[in-house]
């Protein structure tokens, strides 16, 4: 399918475009120009489309939204879902009977539009974030007391410490069959959320559905972030920025924005510098 874009830009919210809750006026000023230029504008978030809409107006200028790390593709003006995958109840029933015998903490999400709701069980160990985010969101979930007859959902997260961070790669050797991510929580910075999703899952899988879906193979592309959930989605593009504050590594790999700066409207800045220059020299 064909469409009127000439490139795409992709940013990650929390901790990017939404920095201390808010997003700043020129990195809005950006982002809303983008269109005049004829660039995909698309938002990639760990956030579910509830959770999205709590922080971004109805008319915020984007094209697309990337929900639950690339869970779900939403055309953010119209609303309608593009692509949403889930993990099947024998999926779901296996992988929570592994994380029970690890004495891990997680909650399992409902299967889209739902999946903002979600059961938990609380592992061995006391995790503050756990509690944390289940203070967060106290009136959309439940104890989870059993796994027979289990249903589909959406993903499954895992909520370790910070020094816990190796159980990342310990899951993902388990569960090799899935998509498995992890992302530094927003809640406190520094505890590590194991993310599991079916195959095939991530904000890079996202931008890949909509360069297809609109034929923008080998146009100009550029994506903006600052997590480990950040990481496919920088080596897919062709120009990848990290904000001066993030917690991934590899400076070398990415452009890394200004400090105290509108760390969007930088890359967007570059972006459209680099996109003209290869329009001028076609």
């Amino acid at each position: 399918m064909t469409g009127p874009y000439r490139g795409i830009f992709v940013s990650d919210l929390d901790g990017t475009l939404l920095r201390g809750g808010r997003i700043s006026e020129g990195d809005l000023k950006a982002f809303r120009d983008l269109s005049e230029q004829g660039i995909m504008r698309v938002i990639a978030t760990g956030r579910s489309l509830y959770s999205a809409k709590s922080c971004l107006a109805d008319d915020f200028p984007a094209d697309y939204l990337i929900l639950s790390t690339g869970n779900q593709i939403v055309n953010w003006p119209t609303q309608k879902i593009l692509r949403s995958a889930f993990l099947s109840g024998q999926e779901v029933q296996d992988i929570c009977l592994f994380l029970r015998g690890q004495g891990l903490s997680f909650m399992v999400h409902e299967d889209f539009p739902h999946n903002h709701r979600f059961a938990y069980h609380r592992g061995h160990k006391n995790v503050a974030d756990f509690d944390r985010r289940l203070a967060l969101y106290a009136s959309h979930s439940q104890e989870k007391t059993s796994d027979p007859d289990a249903r589909a959902a959406s993903q499954i997260v895992v909520i370790v410490d910070g020094s816990d961070a190796a159980m990342h790669d310990r899951i993902c050797r388990e569960l090799a069959r899935h998509s498995v991510i992890r992302a530094t929580s927003p809640l406190d910075g520094q505890s590590v959320w194991i993310e599991i999703f079916a195959a095939d899952v991530s904000k890079a899988s996202g931008i890949k559905h909509l360069v297809d879906h609109y034929g923008l193979h080998g146009a100009p592309s550029a994506a903006i972030g600052n997590d480990h959930n950040d990481r496919d989605m920088l080596e897919l593009v062709q120009m990848p920025f990290k904000v001066a504050d993030a917690f991934l590594d590899d400076e070398d790999k990415y452009i890394t924005t200004p400090e105290n700066s509108d760390a969007v409207a930088f890359a967007i800045a570059r972006y459209m510098e680099s996109f003209h220059a290869g329009m001028t020299d076609a």
